[in-house]
């Protein structure tokens, strides 16, 4: 794109100014709540002032912003900035240049891959080679197709080398070499639309050279696959339209027909397979693109052949379909373990005991149905606000969760009830269990990958230091832990929601096509309804990782198949 000249600024219409209502309002309430502890110490009027400024201020930026953003073409045009910060029109496919951001992101992994040789163990990853050693009962607490695949790898590199450690080293190879082939995708797909160059730099940047993003790449866990499977189905669901009709009927047509679906089948059963919330962060996702493209008919006034998007949904459906079948009678015939119970009920559980233990109102039968299933003498010992997992312990030790399976309906019962008559403690055992993720500034520090160090494991794999010094491991572990907190002065989980609502806030202003971001936002309204930790980076590190394109979709100059023209800028 040339850089505009002339170009008038234009003033926001009324849809405009009333669009950013809502956005504002999100805001606004994620600062109240977010203060909750100073909150509860003011009063009505203290907070509904606090409310209303909130609300007025970030509207007020919110317009600005976004008034700006849409007049930047003419802004630019009286401004000497540099033709590498100009906008670029679409390039031509030069696949050498996939290979070299390819390869630049896994030479930024390299240095912290031979320093931590083989890669970082955790607990997680430590259990599941267990599994995968016959040390432990198989179990889809973690996802057992992430496990078979973990399995491949680590047992290759084991029989290659002759060692445990061998078996780690190819898995964490393999994972890196992943991860460098979906960043250097989107980074291509960058250069292809004519990303700015200085743009451009940036994102290579932030895939090959910041930390956050080459440590967690080379720790053994199911967060890495996850993630590239996340991030190629979100692209997928922008960029590809199954429904479309397809001129070219010819062999070559049909063939390119048939791998965008298999492109899209693939992503989506990957995402549902990789992660235990997966799959509904697959059906909200769907559910949405089905919608917008039955509204889009509709208003098309298409012929009723043509209204039902069925190419979607059979996509959908038979992502689901295996999805179903491979947790119901495959994993039954390889005799693995579902997760228990009480794993997936972190914030119903939050919400009783707040009520139970901070002044709630229960019933006799109420309290004495809540003590089947939670030893209650020990319940103020182990509740933590924040955290469930001790809660959890409790539970799987001296508890009987069975109660809940035994009878779902009359806990659910239980739940409904005493949240109706206890809806300030529920508001309270909600925030504190997910405000990492939505509030700007928490009260801890987060968790980053501080904790993924080589833990102790039974299979005597130790790190292996390959072409450093012991020094400079002290200098990289100085380095790392400098930047850890520097990241957690000026960053935070909940700042990572507040720019995609931005985002999605600009993309209303213009009437963008917001299909992309759906995925990331089922991906956190599964985190509000089942996180067992309020504030852990890897739970929604995929949207970390997607930025760099979801801001080229929300402030560039595409909007994807579900869009029309838009203004240049």
């Amino acid at each position: 794109m040339e850089r505009l000249t002339g170009d008038k600024v234009k003033l926001p219409g009324r849809r405009q100014f009333l669009i950013l209502v809502p956005f504002a309002l999100f805001y606004a309430v994620c600062a109240i709540l977010g203060d909750l502890e100073a909150a509860r110490g003011r009063g009505i009027a203290r907070n509904a002032g606090s409310f209303a400024l909130w609300f007025l201020g970030s509207y007020l930026v919110l317009l600005a912003l976004c008034v700006l953003l849409a007049n930047r073409a003419a802004v630019l045009s009286v401004l000497p900035f540099p033709a590498a910060c100009s906008g670029g029109e679409k390039r031509q496919n030069r696949r050498g240049v996939y290979f070299i951001f390819a390869a630049v992101c896994l030479l930024g992994c390299l240095p912290y891959y031979l320093m931590y040789y083989p890669g970082w163990l955790n607990n997680d990853a430590v259990w599941q080679i267990e599994q995968i050693l016959g040390m432990a009962e198989r179990s889809n607490h973690h996802p057992y197709f992430h496990t078979l695949l973990m399995r491949v790898f680590f047992m290759l590199g084991y029989r290659l080398s002759g060692t445990y450690t061998g078996g780690a080293a190819l898995y964490t190879f393999v994972q890196m070499s992943v991860m460098a082939l979906v960043f250097a995708f989107f980074l291509y797909q960058l250069y292809l639309r004519g990303a700015r160059f200085c743009w451009l730099a940036l994102a290579l940047l932030f895939y090959a050279v910041l930390p956050i993003n080459t440590l967690l790449t080379i720790c053994m866990g199911k967060d890495e696959f996850f993630t590239a499977a996340l991030l190629l189905f979100a692209w997928l669901t922008a960029t590809i339209d199954l429904d479309a009709a397809e001129g070219r009927r010819d062999k070559a047509g049909r063939k390119k027909e048939s791998a965008k679906w298999l492109a899209c089948f693939a992503a989506g059963l990957l995402v549902c397979l990789l992660r235990s919330n997966g799959v509904f962060i697959f059906a909200g996702t769907s559910v949405c693109l089905l919608a917008v493209k039955l509204r889009r008919a509709v208003r098309a006034k298409a012929g009723r052949n043509r209204i039902f998007p069925r190419r979607s949904f059979l996509c959908a459906a038979a992502v689901l379909a295996c999805y179903l079948l491979w947790h119901g009678p495959l994993l039954g015939a390889m005799h693995v373990q579902p997760p228990d119970t009480i794993e997936s009920l972190t914030m119903p559980t939050q919400h009783l005991l707040c009520a139970y233990l901070k002044g709630g109102e229960l019933t006799e039968e109420e309290t004495a149905l809540l003590g089947r299933v939670i030893p209650l003498e020990k319940a103020e010992e182990y509740y933590n606000p924040r955290l469930f997992d001790p809660m959890k312990e409790l539970i799987r030790e001296s508890g009987d969760q069975q109660a809940i399976a035994d009878d779902k309906g009359g806990y659910f019962r239980l739940w409904l009830r005493v949240g109706l008559r206890n809806p300030l403690q529920y508001l309270v055992a909600q925030v504190r269990q997910t405000a990492g993720f939505w509030a700007y500034r928490v009260p801890d520090y987060e968790y980053v990958y501080g904790e993924y160090y080589m833990v102790d494991n039974p299979f005597g794999i130790e790190t292996v230091r390959k072409l450093f010094s012991y020094d400079a491991e002290l200098a990289m572990h100085d380095y790392l832990m400098g930047f850890l907190d520097l990241y957690n002065r000026v960053w935070s989980l909940g700042l990572n929601t507040w720019l995609m609502v931005f985002c999605l806030a600009y993309m209303a202003y213009q009437r963008k096509n917001a299909l992309i971001f759906a995925p990331f936002v089922m991906l956190l309204v599964t985190l509000l309804l089942a996180t067992p930790v309020y504030n852990e980076f890897r739970y929604a590190y995929g949207l970390f990782a997607a930025f760099p394109i979801l801001f080229h979709f929300a402030f560039g100059g595409e909007r994807g198949y579900g869009g029309g023209e838009e203004a240049r800028g």
